[in-house]
């Protein structure tokens, strides 16, 4: 391959804009900076040097507003905002059943105290009624009026 050196000033710039152009048929994903395309990445890949923008035709029409670069974007801008959506929307599901799920297990465990505080009655009566002799209660039950 023939050096930099001994290339002339349009055959650079055919290079240049073959090489962001053969990179752009490979359906790549645009570095975005601040909502922009970020030219300077680009151009830094594809060693090519940014201030050529302005003098080479082919480069102009690659980054111009309506240019592929731009239009594969706002593209790619599209389907990440679908997927932040969808993603959202999931994690709204995530988050209420995360909720339901919190509320069901505090039920569960009030019910479970509820049932060990009737078995211990149970045995406690069981116990009265064999022996004769009271067992004073050592646990706390909330829900108990007595």
């Amino acid at each position: 391959m023939t050096s930099n050196k001994k290339l002339s000033s349009q055959e650079k710039s055919k290079r240049n804009v073959k090489k962001i152009q053969d990179w752009l048929d490979t359906d790549p994903v645009v570095p975005i900076y601040h909502g922009k395309v970020n030219k300077t990445k680009i151009f830094r890949m594809h060693e090519v040097p940014k201030s050529t923008i302005d003098t080479n035709e082919g480069l102009e029409e690659l980054f111009s507003p309506n240019g592929p670069i731009e239009k594969l974007a706002k593209k790619q801008k599209k389907s990440i905002n679908n997927n932040s959506e969808e993603i959202g929307n999931e994690s709204l599901n995530e988050v209420t059943e995360n909720e339901s799920t919190l509320e069901l297990t505090q039920k569960i465990e009030e019910l479970q105290r509820q049932v060990n505080s009737i078995n211990l009655d149970l045995a406690s009566e069981e116990f009265l009624i064999a022996t004769g002799r009271y067992i004073p209660k050592l646990y706390s039950d909330k829900n108990s009026s007595s």
